[in-house]
């Protein structure tokens, strides 16, 4: 998961994610990781997106940056490396994004709210109470919360219960003890929700995160 002050980005196995420059950020390995960090020199980085974003690993680009990585440690790249590295940029600009991303508000109110959340997401308050928690009227929270995250407040907290997820299936639970500790009534709908936000089922995650395939 890599974490700014705007949001979260979840990053499932067999994707990537791109940090822009300078961009105060922090990640967090849920289990074993194994992979690799491209650094790009900022005067490489133009037609890159400014903001994070989720990519989908071309078997290109795999290929590239595995051969990168090979490389010994030169102050000047051969001419043979300088076309490989343009791959890479070539592919990292091309990418298709993925936009599983878990906004933040800004307001100080509806942050505290969202943390609140993210440390207990299984918690079934209704909307009401929390606005009333925010010392906002229902109609204004609700306005706020979509204005701030780009999301409805029942998908924001949608998402944060997949971001705890992916945390949990990572650790080894069970699929139906994930579900029901997050309050879900049914397995099912966990999985439809976790389904239409990951892009794979609950399951499945679990299975690559175990080290099959995807």
């Amino acid at each position: 998961m890599l974490s700014t002050s705007e949001g979260r980005w979840v990053v499932p196995p067999a994707m990537a994610m791109w940090v822009p420059p300078h961009l105060a950020h922090e990640f967090r390995s849920y289990g074993p990781f194994h992979g690799w960090s491209v650094y790009i020199a900022q005067s490489a980085c133009r037609g890159i997106p400014d903001r994070p974003q989720r990519l989908l690993i071309s078997p290109l680009l795999r290929e590239a940056v595995l051969r990168a990585a090979l490389w010994p440690a030169v102050e000047h790249l051969t001419a043979q490396q300088t076309h490989i590295a343009q791959v890479i940029l070539d592919e990292i600009a091309s990418s298709p994004r993925e936009e599983f991303c878990l906004p933040m508000p800004s307001d100080p109110r509806l942050l505290a709210v969202a943390e609140d959340i993210l440390r207990n997401p299984a918690g079934r308050q209704s909307m009401h109470a929390y606005a009333e928690q925010a010392s906002l009227s229902e109609r204004t929270f609700s306005r706020w919360y979509k204005a701030q995250t780009g999301f409805s407040f029942r998908v924001w907290h949608a998402r944060a219960r997949v971001v705890q997820a992916i945390e949990w299936l990572t650790e080894g639970r069970p699929v139906t003890t994930v579900a029901f500790d997050l309050g879900y009534e049914t397995v099912s709908s966990f999985i439809e929700v976790f389904r239409t936000h990951v892009g794979m089922t609950p399951g499945r995650f679990a299975a690559v995160v175990g080290g099959d395939k995807p």
